[in-house]
């Protein structure tokens, strides 16, 4: 008698068994469906206007709005606070806005915030667009390697030097404050900062939040620690 209870219970042991593995396996990660970004045909009609000022032939992202920056919309309220923002950083030289700093040194200033917060995205993203718009490799070997400062233009240099002390010592020196401001003027060294500090605050509100990766296949340009 008691071996035939002993082989009844086995079906409802394996039940029990199989429904705990259910409950312990990981749910899928939403993310996966939000990093497919958002359509605008899903928006209501303001929040097209804030995607309209970015996605449109005037712009890089007449294609639509990529990620990482296109996570911004799942916040409407904060994509249209953000992405002006974004735009002028970004791309303020080339529209008139801000002529503090040239293309060029606008990517070298975007290289140095994503080797001192180690983004690996941004990176791999900026580096071929930076040999682009002239940024000499030497150049981009001292940012990417951590190598001296010395024998650059001062421009080149200072920008380097004003992105390290920021990220590394979270501050920046009065010696390196007052010859970029000497340099670029206060509006310009504004807008620096502005900048590194907005590239920090893309990859943490977007790439880390989301867990935005390389496209598959993409060779990763910075040698990570």
């Amino acid at each position: 008698m008691p071996r035939v209870v002993f082989w009844a219970l086995i079906p409802i042991a394996v039940v029990v068994l199989a429904d705990s593995a259910r409950a312990q396996a990981p749910s899928p990660d939403p993310r996966v469906r939000l990093r497919e970004g958002v359509k605008r045909d899903d928006l209501d009609a303001e929040a097209r206007k804030t995607y309209d000022a970015v996605v449109n032939a005037t712009t890089p992202y007449g294609r639509g709005l990529p990620a990482p920056i296109g996570m911004w919309m799942h916040s409407p309220g904060m994509a249209e606070q953000v992405l002006p923002l974004y735009m002028y950083l970004r791309f303020g030289g080339d529209s008139g806005d801000a002529m503090y700093f040239s293309v060029r040194l606008t990517e070298l200033a975007i290289l140095v915030a994503a080797r001192e917060i180690n983004s690996q995205y941004q990176w791999t993203s900026h580096e071929p667009t930076a040999l682009k718009v002239g940024l000499e490799p030497d150049i981009i070997d001292v940012v990417k390697y951590r190598r001296s400062v010395e024998g650059l233009g001062e421009k080149e240099a200072l920008i380097v030097r004003f992105g390290r002390e920021l990220f590394g010592n979270r501050r920046v020196s009065s010696e390196t404050f007052a010859q970029a401001v000497k340099v670029f003027g206060t509006p310009g060294v504004t807008d620096l900062a502005g900048l590194m500090a907005f590239y920090e605050f893309l990859f943490l509100s977007s790439n880390a939040t989301f867990d935005i990766q390389m496209p598959p296949g993409e060779q990763p340009l910075l040698p990570m620690p």
